[in-house]
């Protein structure tokens, strides 16, 4: 099959699992429930049915008695979603017109005119789509690396009666064969200059839907000298236990590639390129909400497994003016310290106001007669279009060894690991199931936190990115916890940016 062809096929393929999702609420979920992914459909077959049926019935209102020249098999269907990319799938030209049909194209030669950008991409495309089980935008993330540092091991040998001068002949050669890898790892780990990366190309190309989204991404590192190894960080990866987090890499060792990735959360994603295992560029990506829509979804440890609930376009847990997650949709058993069960309530879209001119207002609890566990933690994060950060997690009172708060690059307090300045929040426990008012106000490089109108914490801060436009602001509770009212503003002006009581 020609290379650009493929391409077009694949962006085929990406544009038809995309219309499937987004129209999963209004044609599937009845009888094929929650959307989580492809190969979690209840009776795959059944839907392949359904499916194939839809795409018929589509093609018939367009084309009256010439839909015929365009129909195909359930067994290709199959093939077409849960093959394609992993096996040599054949597409015949009648197949690629029907699907081209059912996206509302006029025909296969009018999908080609309509994405013609992708003539100006590269023809090798790697498809990753990682699933997601931790947030983005969490910075509690250790991040493990892929491998270890290069090392030597060197091994005793015994011997008996070894002759003196072949004794440091061989010794010798060792110690020569250990300066020469010496020399050259440092030759290949050497770090690039400024001049030398500014040519290096690392961009998000291409988005298709809003979430899941898959996201197109290339990178060219061919004005690079020494490059033996090129890693793509995608900004997602996999739970461990509480502290401890493993970060998903695509590996290659070619010099220009494109990567296709899926997010399935909303967030602001921080994709990094590694030549060599060092980092030479870093871009961020934001995964919008549907416009003032939050998003909620449960994700931890459980059973020794990490885990994610879905988001479902059906329910929005918004109940009598309240945002509360359903603690009953989260795994019931925890067996040991390590494991956790966390909710989730995010909203990302352009707040137009700046990091560093900020004031978040808001009301929340989190008893333990709904859902509430543990020390009942109960967290802010905020996020801006840079990835600079802002994490307050507040606890039961008697519990606040376990409060964290960290502005942008200045780590106040932090549980798990013990990094950054140890700063006592003992002011960070609240009477959990009472209503709270939290208000933070950050300007210029001074931020303020309130708790029901009273002071309790100000200091300065310092960010590794210039501040940018308000992105992602979420809140986490330990188990379940409710929010009543949310407002942003601009701590200079006063100007209300965004403003929500959950009156749906």
């Amino acid at each position: 099959m020609h290379l650009q062809n493929k391409v077009y096929l694949q962006e085929l393929r990406e544009q038809f699992l995309q219309k499937i999702v987004d129209e999963w609420s209004s044609k599937w979920q009845q009888n094929f429930g929650d959307f989580e992914h492809f190969e979690d459909i209840k009776n795959k077959n059944s839907f392949l049915e359904a499916l194939l049926a839809d795409i018929e019935a589509c093609i018939y209102k367009k084309l009256n008695t010439e839909s015929s020249k365009y129909l195909f098999s359930k067994d290709f269907l199959r093939r077409f979603i849960y093959e394609y990319g992993h096996k040599d799938a054949r597409i015949q030209n009648h197949s690629r017109t029907g699907i081209a049909l059912y996206l509302e194209y006029e025909s296969w030669e009018d999908f080609l005119a309509k994405n013609q950008d992708l003539q100006n991409q590269k023809l090798h495309i790697n498809y990753i789509n990682v699933e997601e089980s931790f947030l983005p935008s969490l910075r509690k993330t250790s991040i493990i690396h892929i491998d270890n540092e290069a090392y030597t091991e060197v091994k005793e040998v015994k011997t008996n009666k070894i002759k003196r001068k072949f004794f440091y002949i061989s010794a010798a050669f060792f110690l020569l064969l250990i300066c020469a890898f010496v020399v050259y790892d440092i030759w290949r780990n050497q770090s690039y200059t400024a001049n030398e990366l500014k040519d290096v190309r690392f961009e998000v190309i291409k988005t298709t839907g809003q979430y899941p989204q898959s996201v197109r991404i290339a990178y060219d590192v061919n004005t690079l000298s020494h490059v033996q190894r090129v890693d793509v960080e995608l900004g997602v990866g996999k739970i461990l236990a509480q502290d401890k987090y493993l970060s998903s890499f695509s590996s290659s060792n070619k010099r220009s590639d494109t990567l296709s990735q899926t997010y399935f959360y909303p967030g602001v994603y921080q994709l990094k390129l590694l030549v060599n295992k060092k980092v030479v560029k870093t871009i961020n990506h934001v995964v919008y909400s549907k416009p003032n829509q939050w998003a909620s979804w449960g994700f931890g440890v459980a059973y020794e497994k990490d885990w994610a609930t879905s988001i479902s376009t059906v329910k929005n847990y918004i109940q009598d003016g309240v945002l509360h997650f359903d603690p009953t949709e989260l795994p019931r058993e925890i067996k040991n310290e390590n494991d956790f069960r966390h909710s989730v309530h995010v909203l990302t879209q352009n707040f137009k106001v700046n990091f560093d001119s900020l004031t978040i207002e808001y009301r929340m609890k989190n008893p333990e007669n709904e859902g509430g566990e543990s020390c009942y933690d109960m967290g802010l994060l905020f996020t801006d279009k840079n990835f600079n950060l802002g994490a307050a997690d507040f606890t039961m009172i008697g519990c606040t060894d376990f409060a964290a708060l960290s502005i942008g690059n200045t780590i106040f307090r932090r549980t798990r690991p013990f990094e950054g300045k140890m700063y006592d929040l003992d002011s960070f426990g609240v009477n959990q199931n009472e209503w709270n008012i939290f208000k933070i106000k950050l300007r210029g490089n001074l931020f303020e936190i309130f708790i029901n109108g009273k002071s309790v914490f100000r200091n300065s801060f310092e960010t590794n990115m210039p501040p940018e436009e308000l992105a992602d602001l979420r809140f986490t509770f330990k188990g379940a916890g409710s929010i009543d009212w949310v407002k942003v503003s601009n701590s200079y002006t006063g100007k209300i940016a965004y403003q929500t009581n959950f009156d749906e």
